[in-house]
């Protein structure tokens, strides 16, 4: 991608101030800084707003809010927005709950081309080590190598998972260690901002936890726009929580999209030109 690309990152949250001051810690360590930070906000409090404020205020790239009423789960309508305003013509989605290692933003830069879309993963942490991740460990480099000791325990207790994502390999070897395309998932993502508009973003049609990304993906599939996998690149720590169930109903409908041939959404991106954060 040409130097004078722009990236915007989009950070997903709702009511965890305390997962999205780490979050935007890390992304303050970033060797290659974003040109901006949208925090696509579901309708979090005061708490959430003051952690966003702060870095507001003390980050060299600006960190913008992009709120809506707390209306239930309307992931998909906020994440659109925050696209909407974002600046830059490469966007990388993070959740509010994780937090990248210091190469993150250049390796999705280094394999960005302006048309694929760029699919990572993410370490999960486990319930015991994720209450010990402050800012102070963060910025101190405390997770920059999956060998640190406290990792290393946590591992080897069983605690954390899937600890060899975070094994950071030069480009050509994670590409020969993983050639296919993998699915993709919200939590550590990145595409150029026309690819997103092309298939009208998410479809803000769905209020329910995680399906939104399967949707996404099987229209950019039908789309024949190129997927490259970035495991083993663009290192992301997810912090533990209860892991939430699909429900029948989703299922049936995830189905139905699956045997349908849909390249865009009809209710997605191109729906609201005039954001109203209450509606």
């Amino acid at each position: 991608m040409p130097a004078t690309h722009k990236v915007s990152v989009v950070v997903c949250t709702y009511n965890q101030p305390r997962e999205l001051d780490l979050a935007l810690s890390a992304i303050q360590r970033q060797t290659s800084p974003p040109h901006e930070v949208l925090v696509a906000d579901d309708g979090s409090g005061d708490a959430t707003g003051a952690v966003i404020e702060e870095w507001h205020d003390r980050s060299p790239f600006p960190v913008l809010r992009v709120w809506q009423e707390d209306k239930g789960y309307r992931k998909a309508r906020i994440v659109n927005e925050a696209v909407r305003r974002a600046g830059g013509d490469h966007i990388i989605f993070l959740d509010g709950d994780s937090f990248p290692q210091r190469a993150w933003v250049a390796d999705h830069l280094a394999s960005a081309d302006g048309e694929t879309v760029l699919c990572g993963r993410r370490v999960k942490l486990g319930p015991k080590i994720s209450p010990t991740v402050t800012r102070d460990r963060i910025e101190s480099g405390r997770f920059d190598s999956p060998l640190a000791p406290a990792l290393l325990r946590s591992r080897l207790a069983g605690d954390t998972k899937r600890l060899s994502l975070g094994v950071r390999l030069p480009r050509m070897v994670a590409r020969m260690f993983h050639p296919r395309p993998r699915k993709l998932m919200g939590v550590n993502f990145s595409l150029p901002k026309a690819v997103f508009t092309a298939v009208n973003g998410y479809d803000e049609t769905w209020e329910s936890y995680g399906p939104e990304d399967r949707d996404l993906e099987l229209r950019i599939i039908r789309s024949g726009i190129p997927r490259l996998a970035l495991l083993n690149r663009a290192v992301v720590f997810h912090l533990h929580h209860t892991e939430r169930k699909s429900t029948v109903d989703v299922q049936r409908r995830i189905a139905a999209i699956e045997a349908s041939d849909s390249k865009r959404c009809k209710t997605g991106y191109d729906l609201a030109t005039d954001f109203d954060p209450h509606g």
